[in-house]
């Protein structure tokens, strides 16, 4: 089933704080997308009735009252309301149905534009079948009626200072790769001042592409033998035959001659499946009809005289022509199966729960959460600085964080007949990697705040003593990891599309700079450059990318492909090396150029903070 909007889905609301939706009754397994647009700093959402989940997905950078949220609705309700607590503004609630089971979540994107009527680019899209969301502001306060777009929308304005728009398109994006653009007209025609934060919801088939190639299936059909011979040999056939009534003289003797009398037997008829019916002419047969014994009388009547007629066999040969129709052969295909991994974060539902490499623990699991350390604490110091040999102090040096260590202590909480099952989960799920790669541990630690992501090794698991406790349910014990970087990064990952030779300003949320960054450029293009005009670097590339080609270069591993295919060593002299192109922390000002070609690079990062 597509992704559609349900019919349950209320009209918007707008308000100062609270702002509350109209009551509506979403269908059980639908999901639920909540658009807030306002300049409130930390808005809230909850619902009435049972309450759901809420997870916020994506938030504009300078505008922190712009944001969406989602909640999976498992079962129906019934009259239920959602509201926006501490904000003054719009608030739009979709009902979506045809959402991916599992992973609904696409990709995001931001941004802002001083363009009256703009074309305000959302993102690329990640999957076919998806659907896209955007909810946007204009701040300009010489502007006191609401903004319009061509997409479908619903459009507030709020005392003299405050008017958006939140949208969705009519249609779902009919493939991956699409750059979604929506339409933003804000009231007249002097300068404007747009944000606006955008999201991609999944739908329910797999997040792959599938190109099946036309299977050729050979049918042979044997060729019928069609045998149409026929002897038939019909047993001897009773006619009765009557016989006219003699007329005879009295005291005269009659001595009738024979006479031959016709008969006419039946056509038999002969068929070989479906051939055509062979047609038999009439046989005249002869008959012997004994002398009667007359008496003189004034009258002689014999009475009928039954004869018996013998048939001689007849010889029947029948030709039939067979011709068998077309006849249509199915090929059963067996259904591929996709098999397409979680993201980071995909099973952490509340606060207090931890997710290493897609394993769940914390709170609503039998690995309770009781302390973590080294987690809103900087990582150990490297000053860089060199010690003066001939007077106090030091030279100053450029400072650097160490490696990031996570002690997390629990408590293991289940029925006796259930720990050693328990432990062999946790063993199985906490094993040394066997390579270098390090894996996903994503942290939700506060109701108020959201989940973050470090990448890490797992270096010691220590489960507890096995005493009388243990063999009773419960065990004190604790898991650590070493983080070879200090950055803590959003679980979101951003992706940004930039026009070729547009300025165009990049938002990294967080007060790090950011190696998890990957920029992706599509040919026909040649000798691609990018800037950093924030930061003052620069790198390209002595490439001749044709149609269908994709130049990427990944910062954090210091690589740079096309197609898979390793093309660092085409780094024009001068340039900045890879793994030093970051986004630094808050907004960098990147350009793109190339001598000839060119449409749109693709930046994909995610924000980081230490």
């Amino acid at each position: 089933m597509p992704i559609a909007i349900h019919g349950s889905t209320p009209a918007g609301a707008v308000d100062f704080s609270p702002v509350v939706s109209p009551s509506f009754s979403p269908p059980a397994g639908s999901l639920l997308v909540a658009a807030i647009g306002a300049y409130s700093s930390s808005p809230t959402i909850s619902n009435s009735g049972t309450a759901r989940t809420w997870t916020q997905r994506v938030v504009h950078g300078s505008v922190a009252g712009l944001r969406f949220y989602t909640a999976p609705n498992p079962t129906a309700l019934s009259g239920i309301t959602v509201t926006a607590g501490g904000t003054n503004g719009g608030l739009r609630v979709w009902v979506v149905t045809g959402q991916h089971p599992s992973s609904p979540i696409g990709t995001t994107g931001t941004g802002s534009t001083t363009t009256n009527n703009a074309t305000a680019t959302a993102y690329t899209s990640t999957a076919g079948g998806s659907r896209a969301f955007l909810v946007a502001i204009e701040g300009n306060s010489t502007y006191l009626a609401a903004p319009s777009s061509t997409d479908d929308e619903y459009a507030w304005q709020l005392s003299d200072a405050s008017a958006g728009l939140a949208a969705t398109k009519a249609a779902n994006t009919a493939t991956a790769g699409q750059v979604v653009t929506f339409n933003l007209d804000a009231t007249g025609s002097a300068t404007a001042d747009w944000h606006w934060v955008a999201l991609e919801i999944l739908g329910a088939s797999v997040d792959a592409e599938v190109t099946l190639t036309t299977v050729a299936v050979p049918a042979a059909m044997p060729a019928p033998a069609v045998s149409a011979g026929a002897s038939a040999v019909p047993a001897t056939i009773v006619v009765p035959t009557s016989m006219p009534r003699p007329a005879t003289s009295a005291g005269a003797s009659s001595t009738p001659a024979t006479i031959a009398a016709a008969v006419a037997m039946p056509t038999p008829s002969v068929t070989t499946e479906d051939a055509e019916v062979v047609l038999l002419g009439t046989i005249a047969a002869a008959t012997a009809m004994p002398t009667p014994a007359v008496q003189a009388s004034s009258s002689a009547a014999p009475a009928t005289i039954a004869a018996a007629a013998a048939m001689p066999t007849p010889v029947v040969q029948a030709s039939a022509e067979v011709i068998l129709s077309t006849i249509a052969v199915g090929a059963a295909m067996p259904r591929p199966v996709v098999s397409v991994p979680p993201l980071p974060g995909d099973r952490i539902v509340r606060a207090g729960q931890i997710e290493w490499n897609g394993f769940l623990l914390g709170s609503g699991t039998p690995y309770s959460w009781q302390e973590l350390e080294g987690w809103r604490d900087s990582a150990p110091y490297i000053s860089g600085n060199v010690d003066q040999p001939n007077a106090n102090g030091s030279y100053p040096g450029q400072g650097y964080f160490g490696e990031r260590i996570l002690n997390w202590a629990t408590l293991l909480k289940a029925p006796r007949l259930q720990v050693g099952q328990l432990l062999r989960d946790l063993q199985m799920a906490t094993g040394r990697s066997q390579t270098e790669d390090e894996g996903a541990l994503v942290i939700w630690d506060f109701d108020d705040a959201e989940p973050y992501l470090v990448y890490a090794h797992l270096s010691n698991r220590a489960p507890g003593k096995i005493d009388r406790n243990a063999r009773l349910g419960r065990m004190r014990g604790g898991l650590q990891w070493i983080c070879s970087g200090p950055e803590i990064f959003s679980v979101i990952r951003q992706s940004l599309p930039i026009p070729i030779d547009v300025e165009t300003d990049v938002l990294n949320d967080g007060n790090e700079a950011s190696p998890r960054v990957v920029y992706r450029i599509p040919g026909p293009c040649t000798t691609p450059q990018v800037e950093n005009l924030t930061l003052d670097r620069v790198f390209g590339f002595d490439v001749d990318l044709a149609d269908g080609e994709v130049l990427e270069i990944d910062v954090k591993y210091g690589n740079a492909t096309v197609d898979g295919v390793d093309t660092l060593t085409t780094l024009i002299e001068g340039s900045t090396s890879v793994k030093d192109f970051v986004l630094g922390p808050g907004v960098n000002r990147l350009l793109w150029s190339a001598e000839s070609g060119g449409t749109l690079m693709n930046v994909l990062w995610r924000h980081a903070s230490t």
